[in-house]
Order: C-alpha cells, then sequence, then structure tokens
C-alpha cells in the first residue's frame, strides 16, 4: 500500500504549479546620512524649481533618468592537457627456487634465469576542454534617484514589468551614476553604472513551462547512469 502512496504523491507533485519568481532586492550600497533639513521655509535647495538655469537633467533624489541598457558580453576559454610516460624494470636470479644453475637446461625451452622477472608500462592521457558563452541585453528603463553621495554622484533604481498574455518580462536595475555621465536628453549608458546590478527574466506560461517537472528532477538524482 505504501508504494502505490507514494508513486500518487510522485505524480501530483510533477503537476504542481512553480511559484512565481520574486523580484530580487537592490544592491547593498553604503548610503551617506541625509544632509539636516535647511531652516529657511523659501529656499529648499533640494528642489530643481529654484534653480532657474538649470538643465533638465536628474540632479536630486527622486528625479527620473533613463538608462539605456546595452550589454554584450562574449568568453571563450580553451584547455589541452597531454601527458605520456614509460617505464621498465628487469631483474634476474642465480638459483631459481633452488634449482641448480646445472639443471636449468632441462627447464622448457625459452627459460632464461636471466630475465625471469621483467615489466614495462606505458601510460598516455589527453584531455580537451572548451567553454564558450555569449549573452545580449538591450532595454530602456526608467530609474530614480534614490539618494547622494557626497561626491554628487547619483544612487539610482527602478523595476519594470511588461505583461503580454500574462507572461511577464522583469527588468530591475540599480547603480551610482556621474552627473558628467548624463546626456543633454537626461539619459545614460549602462555601461557607465557603477556597481550597476541589471536583473531581466520572465515568468508566466513560458517560464513555467522551462521548469523541470519534480519527478523527472527525482530519477534524475536517484539513476546513476
Amino acid at each position: 500500500m505504501r508504494w502505490p502512496v507514494l508513486l500518487g504523491l510522485l505524480l501530483l507533485a510533477a503537476c504542481a504549479r512553480v511559484a512565481s519568481i520574486p523580484v530580487p532586492p537592490p544592491a547593498a550600497v553604503a548610503l551617506p546620512p541625509p544632509p539636516p533639513p535647511p531652516n529657511g521655509s523659501l529656499w529648499h535647495p533640494e528642489l530643481a524649481a529654484n534653480y532657474p538655469f538649470l538643465d533638465v537633467r536628474a540632479h536630486f533624489p527622486g528625479d527620473l533618468l533613463t538608462v539605456v541598457v546595452s550589454e554584450q558580453s562574449q568568453g571563450k576559454k580553451d584547455a589541452t592537457t597531454e601527458t605520456t610516460g614509460e617505464s621498465s624494470i628487469s631483474a634476474s636470479v642465480e638459483d631459481f627456487f633452488g634449482i641448480p644453475a646445472a639443471a636449468v637446461k632441462f627447464l622448457p625451452n625459452g627459460f632464461n634465469p636471466q630475465s625471469v622477472v621483467k615489466a614495462e608500462t606505458k601510460r598516455s592521457s589527453k584531455g580537451d576542454g572548451t567553454t564558450t558563452r555569449e549573452g545580449a541585453l538591450t532595454a530602456n528603463i526608467t530609474v530614480r534617484v534614490v539618494a547622494l553621495d557626497p561626491n554628487g554622484n547619483l544612487y539610482v533604481r527602478g523595476d519594470k514589468i511588461v505583461s503580454v498574455n500574462r507572461e511577464n518580462q522583469h527588468i530591475v536595475l540599480s547603480g551610482t551614476v556621474r552627473p558628467e555621465d548624463i546626456a543633454s536628453d537626461n539619459s545614460v549608458l549602462s555601461s557607465r553604472l557603477a556597481d550597476a546590478r541589471i536583473d531581466y527574466y520572465g515568468s508566466g506560461v513560458v517560464g513555467d513551462k522551462q521548469n523541470v517537472p519534480l519527478t523527472h528532477r527525482l530519477f534524475d538524482w536517484v539513476w546513476p547512469f
């Protein structure tokens, strides 16, 4: 009775729906404490409206910035190992199992006590390996300035979710931007971000179909071949 119950539980587990992937937390970046609020009531230095000649680029916490994600990576590694070795050993005995040297002629033809022990070994090993990995990601995402560091750099973070036919595409981005790297149209390339973290993944029907069922993983773990 036990085996049918276990088999039924495995079949039910294979039909279970995989939980959606949670949004990963942002990268831990040590930010300075916020400055004390000013005493004046008419002038607030953190408001862009108080700077009439300021451009439209992001400068203060809460401002928006467009990040042009254009990442492409390619790596390849080859390894070749080849080893060879040879060894031989030979030994002779004067008195083979107590048989006098004169009686050796009565032994089978071809027996030579001078080479009664002889061994020779040859070994060789050869291995080749190649690893190739490529990746590319192109997207645009608008992020928000979260904080400023003492050097004036902007720490930004944002996420974007696009849903099509119950299939969700998630983009999560965080990093530090120099104000000098921001273009006049308030955009910056992702290659200019320091401590950048870009997460791109999907969840939904297609993502569920890409997951290996639990029973398959169980048999792969149990089956030794």
